[in-house]
């Protein structure tokens, strides 16, 4: 039985940053490995996180000393005025935490590195190393990236990425030589956007960089369906998940409930103020999937929103790229490879209720499309895994 480490985001109060984790940590228990995810702490996610003073995000490398130093003061102000812990979760409503460390507690952890020193200084052991999905390669992240090029780990230990994400269309020349530095190590290197792939393609010479989907999508789409908590209230509603928090997303959503005549509900665990609408600030994972399934139409601006409307078979979803949003790209993607692209709400968001409920989606395309997909994504996986 091999041993296999997942280094991820996790510990997150975040829909899509745990359901992936869980998926690629769920798949491969499945296939009979002996996996767990590697527990590295990171600035933001865990209240007993250590910075060091070597290893620095990029967002710390580019200032002086001097505004590093306000930075960190800023930050422990903060933690002292809302307590060491409230200032890692503040504004997420507790009863939706509890469910988060709920779900959480089904994915076995290693030991606990509070540091990336930490890491380096005692590595885990294990046959196989496994960067996963989500943003981890993006230079814009709070946390230093190298560790999440496995740059701890033994030089001839087997190490891949899986569906590893930049987030962004282009990286700096100093990014481009720190991933140089970091990626040969890689045995296969798999990518979740075909912009990371090109990216990554034009750096690594030698090296043939893969396309494989999100990790979630790695499960069946019928595991999705057991997992998610139907909704006790069955009145038909639109449902709106604004991961951007965006004004004028909640202005069209609460426009084409009126259109409509359907209830709208909101899934934000940050927001404050009610209004024409019902705010749900306590789902949990399983909540949020049932959410998804049962809701005659989704809108959102969340990738892993759409994911899981294509995955969960919602009857009708649109999802929204701002027009600030530099992150956009996954979700073109992900609607391009589903042939959804006229599930893309235009910028101005000029639609109507009757338009969006006039475009319904082909199962039956999705059905056939999502097959392949997984596929695809699988055979990537278990070559290093069985």
């Amino acid at each position: 039985m091999k041993k296999i480490g997942i280094i991820t985001i996790h510990n997150s109060p975040n829909y899509g940053a745990s359901l992936q984790a869980f998926a690629l940590y769920e798949y491969i228990r499945q296939q009979g490995a002996k996996v767990e995810i590697i527990d590295l702490y990171r600035p933001n996610a865990h209240a007993d996180y250590i910075q060091s003073k070597k290893y620095l995000p990029y967002r710390l490398q580019k200032k002086s000393g001097a505004n590093q130093l306000k930075i960190m003061v800023k930050k422990l102000l903060y933690t002292i005025v809302y307590g060491k812990k409230k200032a890692f979760t503040m504004g997420y409503y507790d009863d939706a935490l509890m469910k988060f460390k709920v779900f959480n507690s089904a994915i076995k952890m290693s030991k606990p590195y509070k540091s990336v020193d930490a890491i380096y200084a005692d590595p885990p052991v294990y046959d196989v190393y496994i960067t996963g999905s989500d943003q981890l390669w993006n230079p814009t992240q709070r946390f230093c990236l190298e560790p999440f090029f496995l740059t701890f780990a033994p030089n001839d230990a087997v190490k891949i990425s899986y569906a590893s994400s930049i987030g962004i269309s282009s990286l700096t020349n100093r990014e481009k030589n720190d991933f140089k530095r970091w990626l040969p190590s890689y045995n296969a290197i798999s990518v979740r956007e075909k912009q990371a792939q090109k990216m990554l393609n034009e750096i690594l010479i030698g090296k043939n960089v893969f396309q494989v989907s999100d990790p979630t999508f790695l499960l069946d789409r019928d595991f999705w369906k057991k997992m998610a908590i139907v909704p006790a209230n069955r009145e038909p509603y639109i449902l709106l998940f604004p991961l951007m928090h965006d004004v004028y997303l909640l202005k069209f959503a609460i426009r084409m409930a009126h259109e409509s005549g359907k209830k709208l509900v909101v899934v934000d665990q940050k927001k404050n103020v009610e209004g024409s609408y019902v705010l749900i600030k306590d789902a949990g994972p399983c909540e949020w999937l049932g959410l998804i399934a049962n809701a005659d139409l989704v809108l959102t601006d969340s990738f892993h929103g759409t994911v899981f409307s294509i995955l969960l078979s919602s009857h009708n979803f649109y999802s929204y790229i701002a027009p600030t949003n530099k992150r956009g790209a996954r979700i073109t993607d992900l609607l391009d490879t589903f042939e959804l692209s006229d599930h893309l709400l235009s910028s101005s968001l000029e639609e109507s209720y009757q338009q969006l409920s006039s475009n319904i989606p082909s199962k039956e395309i999705i059905s056939k499309i999502f097959q392949c997909e997984q596929e695809k994504s699988r055979l990537f996986l278990d070559k290093y895994i069985q």
